[in-house]
């Protein structure tokens, strides 16, 4: 007796994008009792050769393997776990389906009532309590993207001044402002907005993995949030198509251009790395870009070197977990922000020019 399967790949000549190489050539699977389509990601990709994606639909529970940097036992019922970006969870040993090397398969139930990431990883399928493979899932982490010559002529415009730049020229010295916006390859550009900044965001392989372009107030040196907040990224405003965006600290390429400074310091946002490497030039000044952007992976080129964070206010609790569970880094936390007053919010600029 053959077996009735309640799922099949449709028959029709619809095609949609696949989720692995994201051209238009994807089938999906369809529920044969109601003829529905059971979920964007169960289907095959006909570019056998080029993609080979398949994906069926489960047929028990779902589980994804979740890796961390260090997994504890703390009790008979609990692990304690901390991921990349310093978060600390317990998790009960009961929902553990199974235990890899750093890694822990989780069901995907309990990844959906936490506040697990868990697209993108590997996953199984466990039939009841047996954990056998069923089928086995591993999706490719695409790799970065980087800029060429070519696309930075076309960005760059050399005959005007940024307002940023006008705000240094004015502020400070003229040859530490030339030194500042030499290390870090600042220029304006008019494509989005008329004398924006490009801040370049340069790995420790001296590639381009991005550039945010923003505008700035160039008599406060704030950056314009009305009537919108003026921030972008410089491949979506050039329309560069499959462009994926992984970023880096900016500053971080001069790990490689000053070699002889060994105390990197890190704060939120370009603005204030650039303003204070003028002002504390013995550090080497890197930005994250974002309160949410520090996290280990990110980290990772700066293992060996001593590094501080500056939080801006409010933030210190945050980012000083991180270093706590940097196992292997020698990061510390300043906490001269949380110490000062200051309104919440701001950062070591707004210490030092207030």
């Amino acid at each position: 007796m053959s077996k009735v399967y309640k799922y099949s790949l449709d028959t029709s000549p619809k095609k949609f994008i696949c989720p692995n190489c994201h051209k238009k050539r994807f089938v999906k699977f369809v529920d044969k009792t109601t003829g529905d389509y059971i979920g964007d990601n169960y289907g095959r990709c006909d570019r056998e050769n080029n993609c080979g994606y398949f994906n069926s639909p489960p047929k028990g529970k779902t589980a994804y393997l979740i890796n961390f940097i260090s997994i504890q036992d703390i009790t008979a019922k609990a692990v304690k776990t901390t991921n990349e970006n310093g978060e600390i969870d317990f998790i009960p040993k009961s929902i553990i389906l199974n235990k890899e090397n750093n890694g822990l398969w989780l069901p995907e139930w309990f990844l959906k009532k936490e506040r697990f990431n868990y697209i993108g990883c590997q996953s199984k399928v466990y039939e009841g309590d047996d954990v056998a493979i069923i089928h086995s899932i591993t999706k490719a982490k695409p790799q970065p993207s980087y800029f060429d010559l070519e696309v930075l002529d076309n960005a760059v415009d050399d005959d005007i001044r940024d307002n940023f730049t006008q705000f240094l020229y004015d502020n400070f010295e003229t040859n530490k402002v030339i030194k500042a916006l030499s290390n870090y390859f600042i220029t304006g550009t008019n494509k989005k907005w008329s004398k924006s900044t490009i801040f370049w965001q340069i790995d420790e392989k001296e590639k381009i993995r991005g550039a945010k372009v923003m505008k700035y107030d160039k008599h406060t040196g704030k950056r314009i949030k009305e009537p919108y907040n003026h921030i972008g990224w410089l491949h979506s405003i050039l329309k560069i198509k499959d462009f994926n965006l992984e970023q880096c600290l900016f500053g971080l390429h001069q790990i490689t251009s000053e070699p002889d400074k060994y105390t990197i310091a890190i704060v939120e946002s370009e603005k204030t790395a650039v303003i204070m490497s003028i002002l504390m030039p013995e550090y080497v000044w890197m930005a994250t870009g974002g309160k949410g952007n520090l996290n280990l992976e990110r980290l990772q080129p700066l293992k060996n070197k001593d590094v501080i964070l500056y939080p801006d206010k409010g933030c210190y609790t945050d980012w000083n977990n991180i270093a706590t569970n940097a196992n292997g880094f020698m990061i510390k936390t300043s906490d001269i922000l949380e110490r000062a007053d200051i309104p919440e919010g701001d950062d070591l600029v707004d210490l030092y020019l207030k």
